[in-house]
């Protein structure tokens, strides 16, 4: 029997936050797309000026920091 083809990675939000310091800092913002189209993204909209990107609100510490969402 044949494996089945390999299925395009997932697209879905991804949830980057700003460290301190930086311009936006207790700041997130949601890109949609695979994890590497998301960083892309990322990297054109903020100069690499970010800090982290997470798969969820809650990993990202969203409440728990009560950042503020970025358009």
């Amino acid at each position: 029997m044949n494996e089945p083809l390999a299925v395009e990675e997932d697209r879905k939000d991804w949830y980057f936050t700003f460290g301190c310091g930086q311009p936006h800092e207790h700041c997130y913002t949601v890109i949609h797309g695979t994890y590497e189209e998301a960083r892309v993204e990322m990297n054109r909209r903020y100069n690499r000026v970010w800090c982290g990107q997470y798969a969820s609100a809650e990993e990202a510490g969203v409440e728990k920091w009560n950042l503020e969402r970025l358009p």
